[in-house]
């Protein structure tokens, strides 16, 4: 922290820059930081996660497909690939990638998401210095020392289902705040033990029902979503996620939704995004694919595992996809 804190302030004494935004911590770690929470994640944070977490060596991989939103689209470009056959020079290829680094798995970066009212990214940072420097706020400080520590799967889709709930994750239904802290207290966390630097993983059953969907509703939906933004299954933004979430030092979220918070909302005076990006610095995992973590944690009757995510280092990018993976 900059040293002018002598101690991590609480979410009630947000904003830090009183004269910036709502929720706000800009400068707490320094006048020119570059990932906010992540700051986290010392050294000796991951490397308690890695000798308590770690145990059967068991690997599960966390990303979706890139081809995995292409029907129904959800509007962004999805991967396609150039195959370049360099015959008859050699006996060999090379490809070439296009796609939207939001079309699948991604963490939203601090360039993606800005406080609405006041135009203001991440530490008061403007778009046009975007289009100056691939510096300010660029997804490359991320990949620099990727997001590793402890992960936690919130299984609310489990939970739910367990509960007799029926829910369309495909319509805007908002979970709230309270449902997840009956879901960690049925896995068997506690807030107390909710740890400085863990990533929360929240799992909604968005891509569980995409991939089990059926032609003619993926038919219905395609045409919808070309005339409308789709909408999804989310968390609700609230006060009381926000302070969970800040004072408990977490350092990152993710979410196997298209906006990982519930799109539209009904609640239209600030969005997470706002806060979490822009005001903290916290990266938005989307669209992770949680299926296999969600078996993988049952069969080990734990969800908590070590997380790790290498985002691709792309000097002043958006965002990236995560390349994340849980260890058991």
């Amino acid at each position: 922290m900059d040293s002018k804190y002598s101690k991590y302030p609480s979410f009630s004494d947000l904003p830090l820059q009183q004269n910036g935004p709502h929720g706000n911590s800009w400068g707490l770690w320094g006048p020119n930081d570059q990932i906010g929470t992540l700051n986290h994640l010392s050294e000796d944070v991951v490397a308690k996660a890695a000798k308590q977490e770690i145990k059967s060596g068991k690997r599960v991989c966390l990303n979706w497909t890139l081809t995995g939103s292409s029907y129904p689209t959800l509007g962004r470009k999805t991967l396609e690939i150039k195959l370049n056959n360099k015959a008859p020079l050699k006996i060999a290829h090379d490809d070439e990638w296009t796609f939207n680094s939001q079309c699948s798995s991604q963490w939203d970066g601090f360039r993606h998401y800005a406080y609405q009212e006041e135009e203001l990214y991440y530490m008061g940072r403007k778009a046009a210095e975007f289009a100056e420097s691939p510096v300010p706020n660029g997804i490359q400080h991320i990949a620099e020392k990727g997001i590793a520590g402890r992960g936690i799967l919130v299984d609310w889709y489990k939970w739910s289902q367990e509960n007799g709930h029926t829910v369309d994750a495909m319509t805007a239904h908002p979970v709230s705040f309270n449902e997840l802290l009956k879901v960690l207290e049925s896995q068997g966390i506690s807030e107390n033990e909710i740890l400085p630097g863990d990533v929360i993983l929240i799992r909604f059953g968005y891509i569980s029902q995409y991939e089990e969907m059926g032609d003619e509703e993926r038919a219905r939906l395609d045409q919808l979503y070309r005339k409308q933004k789709p909408e999804n299954i989310g968390i609700e933004p609230s006060k009381e996620l926000l302070a969970f979430l800040w004072d408990n030092k977490i350092s990152a979220v993710a979410g196997d939704t298209r906006s990982f918070e519930v799109w539209p909302c009904s609640q239209t005076e600030w969005h997470l995004h706002e806060w979490l990006l822009a005001g903290w610095g916290m990266p938005i995992g989307e669209l992770f694919d949680l299926e296999k973590l969600s078996k993988a944690c049952e069969e080990a009757n734990t969800y908590t595992f070590f997380f790790t995510s290498s985002p691709m280092n792309a000097p002043g990018a958006v965002a990236s996809p995560p390349n994340a993976f849980a260890f058991f």
